[in-house]
């Protein structure tokens, strides 16, 4: 893996998921599933940017997800 791909944690974009992450753990709970999928999803699925802005969101809105289909067959 190349060097420039490793984000440090004190790095600007990391402080700022640090600190939406606190307050929605304080406003929701650490069991909240909109939390725990973003979590989980950090540096899987989501990079740091994608992390940040759904976390935004998720202070803001209540929600990470516009739309959520269940499929129930």
């Amino acid at each position: 893996m190349s060097s420039d791909n490793i984000i440090p944690f004190n790095s600007p974009i990391r402080a700022q998921i640090k600190c939406e992450m606190a307050g929605a753990r304080q406003r929701f709970g650490h069991d909240n599933i909109d939390l725990l999928i973003i979590v989980s999803s950090w540096g899987d699925t989501m990079d740091d940017r994608q992390v940040l802005d759904a976390l935004r969101k998720l202070n803001r809105t209540a929600l990470v997800f516009d739309d959520i289909t269940d499929r129930a067959d």
